[in-house]
């Protein structure tokens, strides 16, 4: 047992010799993040790219239902009232006659 042990100890002895630990420099920690920044930078821009939509799409929606909500001047009295009233207006009730239509004044 106490051989295997001394073939053990020299195996990681030499392993030891033939990888030394590396010195980390000044750059290590800069040069860590710059590694990991260029892996993830595809990641990152696609996530900003999506944050700028939604904000913006959400500006656009603020935008639209402010729109909505602002009272508005009145339309001339041609466009007031339903469609058949819009209708009405267009067509006199002299006009229906010929086609055969009544037109019913109140």
């Amino acid at each position: 047992m106490e051989q295997w042990n001394n073939e053990l100890d020299n195996l990681f002895a030499g392993y030891k010799a033939t990888m030394p630990d590396p010195d980390p420099s000044a750059n290590f920690m800069p040069g860590l993040w710059q590694k990991i920044d260029a892996r993830q930078s595809l990641v990152f821009r696609v996530k900003r790219l999506t944050q700028v939509f939604v904000a913006a799409a959400a500006a656009i929606c603020v935008v639209l239902a402010l729109f909505l909500t602002l009272p508005r001047a009145e339309a001339p009295a041609a466009v007031n009232g339903n469609y058949v009233d819009v209708l009405a207006e267009i067509q006199p009730a002299e006009s229906l006659a010929p086609l055969g239509l009544r037109a019913d004044t109140e």
